[in-house]
C-alpha cells in the first residue's frame, strides 16, 4: 500500500500556486479560476484512487466578465467532470475533499478582483451533495483576501466504484479575441496511486482544427505553451488523453482558440468567397486584422497572416480604388515588419507600404490609418524617404499596346534607373517630372491645334 504524508491546506495552496503561476504567466489578465481534480481535504495512507476522470468543456457564447462593470469580453464555457474512484481497502473510509472555487495562487485578476467558478453542483453516485465554504489564507499576501473552497464529504465503501460529477460555469482569460481555458490536473496527486485514465474534451461550436486552436511553433524564438500537445481532433471536438498519470504542475492543462464571434463569421466569409463573393475578400481581412491589431502577432495565427495577406491582394484586385482596404493593408505589412515577420512568405517593401498609404490618401484625404502609417513612416525609427514612384498598386492595364512615345519614355526612364552614382534617385524623379510635363505639353497642344482646326473650318463654312 502506498503511504502518503499528511499536507495542509495551506501547503497545498503554496504548492500549487507556484504551478498556476507558471501556466498563466504568459497570458495576459483577466485571470478566470481554472477547473482542478478535486482533492482530499488531508490524508494520511489513503486507499481511495482516482481510476478514471472525464473533463468536458463546452464552449458556449460571448458575453462580459460576469464580475466587473466594465464591458470586457469573455468567452463562456459549461464544464462536466466526472471521476470514478475506488477504495481499494477492506474497509469503508470517509473523507472531505476539496474544490477550488477561485484562483488560487491568491492573485486573484491583478485588478483587485477574485472572480469565482458560477453554478458549481456536485453528485455522487448520481445524487445531489451540499457543499460548504472553506478558507484558507492568501499564499500571495496576508493582506489579500483569503482563497475559497468547496468542501463536501464522500464515503468510500470498500471494493465498489463511487462517481463523482463536478459541473460548474466557467469564463475564459486572455487578450479576447483569443480564449484561454484552463484545468489542474495537478490536484489529483492526493490519491492514492497513478490516475489510471484521464480524457480532456474540448467541444467547440463548429469544426476543431489548428486554425482555431491555437498551438504555436515549438521552433520559434518567441514560443510559449498556449495549448497542451497531444490533441486529436475529431470533428468539433479536441481531445487529450493521459494513462498511469502521477501529475505534477507541468501536466496541468491549457488550450486557447480564436473566440467564436471572430471565426463563425470567418467561416461565413469563406463561404461567400467559394461562391464567388469578391466583396467579402475585405471583410475578412478586417476578421484575421482582429488576430493581431494592438497585441502583436498571436502564436498559432502564422497561417492566418498569411492568408490576410492572399486575402487583402484579392481584395485589391476586386476594387483597386478602396481606401480602407488600402490603409489597413499599408498598416498590416508595417506591422509585419516592425516585428519582424513573414518577408520571405509576405514580399512588400517599405516603398510599397508608403505607396499604398499614399495612394488611400489621394483617394480619401480623411483616411486616418493612412496617415498614421504614413507619419510612422516619416519619423522615427524609420525616417523614410520614398526612392522613386512605387508600382506596389498598380493594377495591371487593359491592353498590351502603348503608343510609341509611351515606350519611348518608358525606355529612357529604365536606362536611366540603371546608372549608377549618388544623384541616381534624384535624376529618376527629375526624369519622370520632365517626361510627365512634356506629356501634359503635348496634350494641351494638340487640344488646343485641334480647338484652331475646328475654328478655323467653322469661319470658312
Amino acid at each position: 500500500m502506498k503511504t502518503k504524508i499528511t499536507i495542509s491546506i495551506s501547503l497545498t495552496a503554496m504548492l500549487l500556486c507556484a504551478a498556476l503561476t507558471a501556466v498563466s504567466a504568459d497570458i495576459a489578465p483577466p485571470l478566470q479560476p481554472p477547473g482542478a481534480n478535486p482533492a482530499p481535504l488531508e490524508y494520511e495512507n489513503t486507499s481511495v484512487d482516482m481510476g478514471y476522470e472525464l473533463v468536458k468543456i463546452y464552449v458556449e457564447d460571448t458575453s462580459n466578465l460576469y464580475y466587473t462593470d466594465n464591458s470586457i469580453d469573455t468567452v463562456n464555457a459549461r464544464v462536466t467532470a466526472l471521476f470514478i474512484m475506488g477504495n481499494q481497502s477492506e474497509t469503508a473510509e470517509t473523507l472531505k475533499i476539496l474544490f477550488p472555487l477561485n484562483n488560487i495562487d491568491g492573485r486573484g485578476d491583478e485588478g483587485l478582483s477574485y472572480p469565482e467558478i458560477q453554478n458549481l453542483g456536485i453528485t455522487v453516485n448520481e445524487l445531489p451533495v451540499t457543499w460548504t465554504e472553506k478558507t484558507t489564507p492568501n499564499p500571495n499576501s496576508s493582506d489579500d483576501p483569503e482563497i475559497k473552497w468547496a468542501e463536501f464529504e464522500v464515503e468510500f465503501p470498500s471494493g465498489e466504484p463511487t462517481i463523482i460529477v463536478i459541473e460548474y460555469d466557467l469564463q475564459s482569460t486572455g487578450w479576447f479575441p483569443e480564449a484561454t481555458f484552463h484545468y489542474i490536473l495537478e490536484t489529483g496527486g492526493g490519491w492514492y496511486g497513478p490516475i489510471g485514465e484521464a480524457h480532456i474534451d474540448l467541444i467547440l461550436p463548429y469544426e476543431a482544427s489548428v486554425e482555431n486552436v491555437l498551438f504555436g511553433d515549438p521552433d520559434s524564438e518567441y514560443y510559449w505553451q498556449i495549448t497542451s500537445p497531444a490533441a486529436v481532433f475529431e470533428g468539433n471536438e479536441v481531445h487529450w488523453e493521459y494513462t498511469n498519470l502521477e501529475p505534477s504542475a507541468e501536466d496541468n492543462w491549457e488550450a486557447t482558440i480564436i473566440a467564436p464571434p471572430i471565426w463563425e463569421p470567418i467561416l461565413d466569409l469563406r463561404e461567400r468567397i467559394a461562391q464567388g463573393d469578391g466583396s467579402a475578400y475585405a471583410e475578412i481581412t478586417n476578421l484575421y486584422d482582429d488576430l493581431y491589431l494592438g497585441h502583436g502577432i498571436r502564436q498559432g495565427t502564422e497561417g492566418l497572416i498569411l492568408k490576410n495577406y492572399e486575402a487583402y491582394q484579392k481584395a485589391l484586385e476586386f476594387d483597386p480604388k478602396n481606401d480602407d482596404v488600402l490603409a489597413r493593408f499599408a498598416d498590416f505589412m508595417l506591422t509585419l515588419d516592425g516585428v519582424g515577420y513573414g518577408w520571405e512568405e509576405t514580399p512588400i517593401e517599405l516603398d510599397d507600404i508608403y505607396a499604398m498609404a499614399s495612394q488611400a490618401l489621394e483617394i480619401n484625404p480623411l483616411n486616418e490609418i493612412a496617415s498614421y502609417v504614413i507619419r510612422e513612416l516619416e519619423n522615427p525609427p524609420y525616417n523614410f524617404t520614398p526612392t522613386a514612384v512605387s508600382t506596389a498598386t498598380e493594377q495591371p492595364s487593359d491592353s498590351g499596346n502603348h503608343s510609341a512615345e509611351e515606350e519611348l519614355a518608358n525606355d529612357a526612364i529604365s536606362v536611366e534607373d540603371q546608372q549608377d552614382g549618388p544623384n541616381k534617385d534624384d535624376e529618376n524623379q527629375n526624369n519622370t517630372i520632365s517626361y510627365l510635363l512634356g506629356v501634359g505639353l503635348l496634350a494641351a497642344v494638340s487640344v488646343i491645334a485641334v480647338l484652331v482646326y475646328k475654328l478655323g473650318k467653322k469661319n470658312t463654312s
